[in-house]
């Protein structure tokens, strides 16, 4: 069904543009685009979509093909009728093409056919819509691990190479340092604990603002986190190296907590005491900790709290305020 609604799009001259949130078919007529999402009422990991997420394919629609853009959602299922969502109803010659697919489908699953193949054809490709979905976090994972394992084998070599040190950066120059350590770990505990939490807020956040947005930011904090850090230890006049992820992964915390102070509609994705709490335990823990780069957490959070602001929630105030709508 869903490969003849697609044909459909495009006999049509819906055209297939891949975005963040999925693929999006597009049409301009009179210098006015028109785009169509077909989804479906489940994620691949089994939750349901939210009414959230449709303002999100929204939001995400007019930011790419313009403010004044129309939006049809098509929300599929295999267990209710389809919906047609069309606010500003744009769309009402697609409705009878469309009706005639969905009837035909409907149809042909009144019979038994192969309905076991089907199944798990659709869940192979529920597995690959979801690492899709995390490719950004999966990929930076994936990143961490391969220099987690250098260093294992490497040693020394790598963090003196590598890792961040004030004394280098200002002095020699060696600026790559601020963005390397990022990735660096000082043995598997560093690393199983920051891994384990940028997995969980890393996916949560990245559904959320998107793949590209988010490397940005996870990005952003972390060389800000490591600025913060040179400049710290400058002063100080302690010569140290510093490395992990968690200047990078208190980012991801201060974006989740901008987030969810400005924008209503996501707080039911996260705990937001949760995330406060979590900020304020792993500053205090790492002020009892004498081994513990604070002034990477620090920068990395308010770094990371600032481009959620700039990257994600100043779009979607403006975008929600032109709906007529809070966000």
């Amino acid at each position: 069904m869903y490969q003849k609604i697609i044909e459909l799009l495009r006999i049509h001259g819906y055209m297939k543009n891949d975005t963040e949130t999925g693929p999006c078919y597009v049409k301009n007529i009179n210098g006015r685009n028109k785009c169509v999402f077909v989804i479906f009422d489940k994620n691949p990991d089994g939750s349901s979509i939210l009414e959230e997420d449709l303002y999100h394919l929204e939001d995400h629609a007019r930011q790419l093909f313009g403010m004044d853009c129309a939006v049809l959602t098509l929300i599929l299922s295999q267990d209710d009728k389809p919906v047609f969502l069309d606010p500003q109803d744009q769309f009402g010659d697609l409705y009878g093409p469309l009706s005639i697919v969905l009837a035909q489908n409907q149809a042909s699953q009144a019979g038994q056919g192969s309905e076991i193949e089907v199944k798990d054809n659709k869940s192979v490709k529920d597995f690959w819509r979801l690492l899709y979905q995390y490719k950004a976090t999966l990929l930076i994972f994936t990143a961490n691990l391969i220099c987690f394992i250098l260093t294992e084998i490497y040693g020394d070599k790598i963090y003196d190479s590598f890792a961040c040190n004030a004394y280098r950066v200002k002095k020699l120059h060696e600026y790559y340092r601020l963005f390397t350590s990022n990735y660096l770990h000082f043995g598997w505990d560093h690393f199983f604990n920051n891994m384990a939490v940028f997995l969980i807020l890393g996916s949560s956040l990245e559904k959320v603002i998107g793949s590209v947005r988010y490397v940005i930011l996870y990005t952003g904090a972390g060389i800000a986190g490591s600025i913060i850090s040179v400049a710290y230890y400058s002063m100080i006049g302690q010569d140290v190296l510093s490395a992990g992820a968690s200047g990078a992964i208190f980012g991801l915390v201060g974006a989740l907590a901008a987030i969810f102070l400005f924008c209503k509609e996501q707080r039911q994705r996260f705990d937001g005491f949760g995330i406060f709490l979590m900020i304020i335990g792993s500053l205090y823990h790492g002020f009892q900790s004498g081994t513990t780069d604070n002034a990477a957490h620090i920068g990395g959070c308010i770094a990371g709290f600032i481009l959620s602001m700039l990257l994600y929630v100043l779009g979607s105030l403006i975008a929600a305020h032109k709906q007529g709508r809070s966000v």
